[in-house]
């Protein structure tokens, strides 16, 4: 089986994908997936499924917990992979099964290599990872579900990733490759001054001096006209540093 949550909500069993129900059963997987492996009280599945539980939300979850049951059927134990009893419910996902997990486990063996140094070998790791991304987490889902919080905290831990990967680039002179991406990424995140900062810093290194304050002039100018607020002080920083051309290599 396969359990995809790093885009649209996906299961595949022997390649093929499963029907997984409307919204509400959907959203019942996806918080069994976000706690794969852990049981979940009966309660607590119910209140992470419903801002606000109906009457119906016990006879419903029932009803939904029976049909994932039967989809989620494993074809070679037959066993189900949602376990259920009076109390609690149980996703079992196998290793490598859930992409989060993968994920997950990729990233941190390329935190390992950037911690001993090996920059190259943490690079390609972390483009494995993120390899995995087929689009937003949980894609689809409605601002008022309330996995909602569950698909932003995705969002930030690949933006962590990313942002370590384009330091790495940065630091071992891939300039050409770094400055390509952060920029489409400013383009995507306008107010994420970390990433005008190392686009900033890339574009310096790269002896374009002129590009990097450009790109601190339009940051700032666009933090003031939709926030009415300065950059933060690390882009601050930075920009000091360029002007005294304290960032070439």
């Amino acid at each position: 089986m396969e359990f995809r949550m790093l885009g649209p909500l996906e299961v595949l069993v022997e390649g093929v994908p499963v029907h997984l129900g409307g919204s509400r059963q959907q959203t019942v997987l996806g918080v069994l997936l976000a706690n794969a492996g852990r049981p979940l009280p009966r309660q607590r599945l119910g209140s992470l499924v419903w801002n606000d539980p109906p009457p119906s939300a016990g006879p419903n979850l029932r009803t939904y917990l029976r049909r994932l049951r039967s989809a989620l059927t494993d074809p070679l134990s037959l066993e189900s992979r949602v376990e259920v009893d009076r109390r609690q419910v149980t996703l079992r996902t196998e290793p490598g099964e859930l992409d989060l997990e993968v994920f997950d486990g990729w990233c941190r063996t390329a935190d390992r290599a950037r911690e001993a140094g090996d920059a190259a070998r943490a690079v390609d790791l972390y483009e494995r990872a993120l390899r995995l991304w087929r689009g937003s987490p949980l894609e689809g889902i409605d601002v008022d579900n309330p996995l909602y919080a569950t698909a932003v905290e995705l969002t930030e831990r690949r933006y962590a990733v990313e942002s370590r990967r384009w330091e790495l680039l940065v630091e071992s002179g891939d300039f050409a490759a770094a400055i390509g991406e952060l920029r489409a990424a400013v383009v995507a995140n306008p107010f994420r001054e970390r990433l005008a900062e190392l686009l900033m810093l890339a574009l310096c290194k790269d002896h374009r001096r002129w590009e990097a304050l450009q790109v601190f002039a339009e940051t700032r100018d666009r933090m003031i006209d939709s926030l009415g607020l300065e950059p933060g002080p690390e882009l601050q920083r930075a920009h000091r540093r360029i002007l005294e051309d304290d960032l070439a290599p």
